[in-house]
């Protein structure tokens, strides 16, 4: 045993020692805490699986075709939807100047294609046209947040909704996670409205871009004279302060 565990477990002996007002032979001491403590790791292991919807196999998320209706497929990635791609995220994006330059939209592609993330391309069924995106940001995160967006000549037909009740619920069915979150900007009232239709509910507040608690109260004062009906009946539904509004983004959060 290494000298800093030896110790430890001397510590820790004479601790029981004092405490409890009984010997034994250290050997048999450190045996029946190491027992101790390794049913303790094995509990605290099962309950993070069961907060988090237990393991699955990764591979299970192999096939090219993830699910499928009679109008879309949400298949993987391909080469061909690299363009496509592109324009939809800039079509969306704060900082469009960003993509001039090569090296970001190379590691825009990269994180689209990334393992640890979970995202499939929307495709239109009749002629496997790129409609937009949606899927698990983050598989490392306790907490799976849904991302989708949709090229704008496609929106409000219906496409967004199908794609993530389908998506929800194979995801939900094969990894055996069930909650799912998802962030939406204060002025989206289009994907606040397809995150109520699909049963999302309100949670709460999540910060985005702001973190340091001056930047908050600096938007918050700026931007003070948007806090209309609309915003007032937000903050009502999430039973947050109107002012919050201004600098955090809503959670919503769903169980499939």
């Amino acid at each position: 045993m290494q000298k800093q565990n030896r110790i430890t477990w001397v510590l820790y002996y004479e601790k029981y020692v004092e405490l409890v007002g009984m010997k034994f032979e250290e050997d048999f001491f450190e045996e029946r805490v190491s027992v101790l403590m390794q049913e303790i790791a094995k509990k605290l292991e099962k309950k993070e699986k069961d907060s988090i919807g237990g393991g699955y196999d990764i591979s299970l998320f192999d096939k090219n075709i993830l699910c499928e209706d009679a109008e879309i497929i949400l298949r993987k990635p391909s080469d061909k939807d690299l363009e496509p791609y592109y324009f939809l995220k800039k079509e969306y994006a704060y900082m469009k100047s960003a993509f001039a330059k090569t090296e970001f939209k190379v590691e825009l592609w990269k994180e689209y294609l990334s393992e640890e993330s979970l995202y499939y391309t929307i495709a239109r069924r009749e002629d496997d046209a790129f409609i937009g995106y949606c899927g698990v940001k983050n598989l490392n995160r306790e907490n799976w947040e849904i991302a989708i967006e949709i090229k704008s000549d496609y929106c409000h037909q219906g496409y967004g909704f199908r794609a993530l009740k389908m998506y929800l619920k194979t995801v939900a069915d094969i990894s055996n996670r069930h909650e799912f979150a998802s962030r939406v900007d204060t002025d989206n009232i289009a994907s606040q409205n397809l995150m109520e239709k699909l049963g999302f509910q309100p949670y709460g507040l999540s910060e985005f871009l702001l973190h340091r608690e001056e930047d908050k109260l600096a938007a918050e004062e700026e931007y003070k004279d948007k806090l209309d009906k609309r915003y007032m009946e937000l903050a009502r539904k999430f039973n947050v302060e109107p002012r919050k509004l201004l600098s955090h983004v809503l959670e919503y959060r769903i169980v499939v």
